[in-house]
């Protein structure tokens, strides 16, 4: 039985994905282990996992990040709180990660490790000499990479005047981020862990795995001209379960405009939500918000409107019209697999990505706004509604997803990569190849 440790970033955008994965390589006969922050030792158990808590400040509640790092509640611009997750979010929990990996690896003989983009604490582990068991990163994020192909900022143009662009737009947006990679570098440098050429936000997390498993497909990527070697896409982790569900409180004899900020951006609800509460109050269509574990307090509900704590999307998405949101990655590809195009609205963390990925694929408005107005969302909802080239296109990524099974893919390549590296005891391993 191989020994495999799943370690996760404990947002649950990151984490919820991996508890999916460690379940499903349970099931294949695999000891798995569980590597992630307190808040999930119940949902872990419950899988049947074995579950190794993460270590001192890595491990913290994600519902109380507020308090955690309350400069990221007062940051006044996108590129600010970006700034602050990767060096504050991330950043400072390298050291209590990367002790806790340690103290794994020294209890267990762990045959494969497996983290999510956001685990940053492996770094040191594959920065280091010696031997160690392979480890694969899982993107379950939209990729932040840099490719001359496109501009980070809008997307693919490979004309003379377009590629030109890209370089300018690439090079100004690790211009602004590079505060943060140099604060990233000497957390690293602190560990004896050290980066060729710097840590860079744009490179280093998905070229240093020796394997990365982009949790998406290639339909929904900007096209590229230099492809990273270790680079697989897997397709989305979508629920298992697409029966549907009848709920009793949906009126869908209207369009179901279905609303939400996800589970981190969600300290105000004035970026998002109640603009689009607003907008489409006079309008007649069933608006359905998720507060996403958010202060539901702060909503402003309407009269055509349902606010709920928490919904599930695989309850509402196979009667939602559009779906409407800040640019949660794993959140747009759910709605895609039912075919439903999208109205996005996002500012922070990989939100910027991936709704150029919406603009630039045609499955959607991107409004290019982290705080849109009631009568923007207004005209994209109408527009979306009234133009049927968007839901066909969504209908093409869909088709394309449901060519996917990203679980039996990542459990395919680690249990090739464990059983080509049986008995190697030290040094680079060798890559599998899929």
């Amino acid at each position: 039985m191989s020994k495999i440790l799943v370690a996760t970033f404990p947002l649950a955008g990151h984490a919820g994905p991996m508890l999916v994965v460690a379940e499903f390589l349970r099931q294949q006969g695999h000891d798995v282990f569980f590597h992630s922050s307190d808040f999930y030792r119940e949902k872990a158990k419950a899988r049947d996992l074995r579950f190794l808590p993460l270590m001192g400040n890595a491990n913290y509640d994600y519902h109380k990040l507020g308090e955690l790092i309350p400069s990221l509640r007062t940051a006044t611009s996108p590129l600010d709180q970006s700034l602050l997750s990767v060096k504050h979010l991330l950043g400072d929990r390298i050291p209590d990660q990367y002790r806790g990996l340690l103290k794994i690896l020294d209890e267990e003989k762990i045959d494969l490790i497996l983290t999510d983009v956001g685990f940053w604490g492996v770094f040191p582990l594959l920065l280091r000499k010696g031997p160690r068991p392979p480890v694969f990163a899982c993107g379950t994020t939209a990729p932040m990479w840099l490719d001359p192909a496109f501009s980070i900022l809008t997307g693919p143009d490979e004309t003379p005047d377009g590629l030109r662009r890209n370089l300018e737009d690439n090079r100004k947006w690790e211009v602004e981020r590079a505060p943060a990679d140099r604060y990233v570098d000497e957390v690293l440098q602190k560990l004896g862990a050290q980066v060729p050429g710097g840590f860079r936000l744009g490179d280093t997390m998905y070229s240093l795995p020796d394997l990365f498993l982009q949790m998406g497909t290639e339909e929904f990527e900007f096209p590229q001209h230099n492809r990273r070697p270790n680079l697989r896409f897997v397709g989305p982790i979508l629920p298992q379960s697409k029966e549907l569900v009848k709920v009793p409180w949906l009126d869908d004899s209207r369009p179901v405009i279905f609303v939400t900020q996800g589970t981190l951006a969600n300290f105000n609800f004035d970026q998002l939500v109640n603009p689009a509460l607003a907008g489409l109050s006079g309008e007649d269509v069933q608006v359905v918000v998720t507060a996403g574990g958010g202060p539901r307090d702060t909503i402003v509900a309407t009269k055509n409107a349902i606010v709920e704590p928490y919904l599930p999307y695989e309850l509402i998405l196979p009667k939602t019209s559009v779906f409407v949101t800040n640019g949660g990655y794993n959140g747009i590809q759910q709605a895609l697999s039912y075919g439903i195009p999208v109205v996005t609205a996002g500012a922070t963390e990989d939100k910027p990505q991936v709704c150029a990925r919406v603009r630039w694929s045609g499955v959607g408005i991107d409004l290019q706004t982290g705080a849109p107005t009631g009568e923007q969302i207004r005209h994209a909802v109408l527009q979306v509604l009234r133009d049927s080239s968007y839901r066909e296109r969504a209908k093409v990524l869909g088709s394309s997803i449901s060519k996917t099974n990203a679980l039996k893919a990542i459990a395919e390549i680690a249990e090739r990569s464990i059983s080509e590296n049986a008995g190697q005891k030290a040094g680079r391993f060798s890559m599998p190849v899929v």
